[in-house]
């Protein structure tokens, strides 16, 4: 593993945004939302304040499927945070966050309140990925060590 002076920077980062996606699942959880109607309504909402065409894709699509949809989204949002705290997959992890950050980008708008947050997201993501080597404190890094090594990991191989 390559050790940079930002290595902690960035494992603060991917701790941080890990917490927060572990905070949204339990939210949601507790809030009722499987079995409940919480996502339907944040969807209706989000009709309001979604970026044309995405509207349209929210209100005929999504809206439809929200029951298994909440199931995925909370899923997706445990597996992402609990991958992130973890550095495990951390490449793969950033990309699957980027999806749903960019989804939950383009249903929030370009507020500063909501969207701008979808927005800081997407580019700490874009620098997890770009620099995943670089950081500490990773599953990935533990198994670099050990000469595991894949695109999809953060860690690179140690030299031989």
């Amino acid at each position: 593993m390559a050790t940079c002076w930002y290595s902690w920077p960035l494992t603060i980062i991917r701790v941080l945004m890990g917490a927060f996606f572990l905070m949204e699942a339990e939210h949601q959880l507790a809030e009722g939302y499987v079995g409940g109607d919480g996502l339907e309504q944040k969807l209706r909402k989000g009709i309001d304040t979604a970026i044309p065409p995405y509207d349209w894709l929210i209100e005929h699509v999504f809206l439809k499927v929200d029951e298994p949809l909440t199931l995925f989204v909370i899923a997706g949002e445990m597996a992402v945070g609990a991958a992130l705290v973890l550095g495990l997959f951390t490449r793969f992890t950033a990309i699957v966050a980027i999806v749903m950050n960019l989804n939950f980008l383009l249903m929030n708008g370009l507020h500063i309140d909501s969207g701008g947050v979808d927005a800081a997201f997407i580019v700490g993501e874009v620098l997890l990925i770009g620099y995943a080597p670089c950081q500490a404190l990773s599953v990935d890094g533990w198994l670099a060590r050990r000469g595991v090594s894949a695109w999809f990991l953060s860690g690179e191989p140690a030299a031989r």
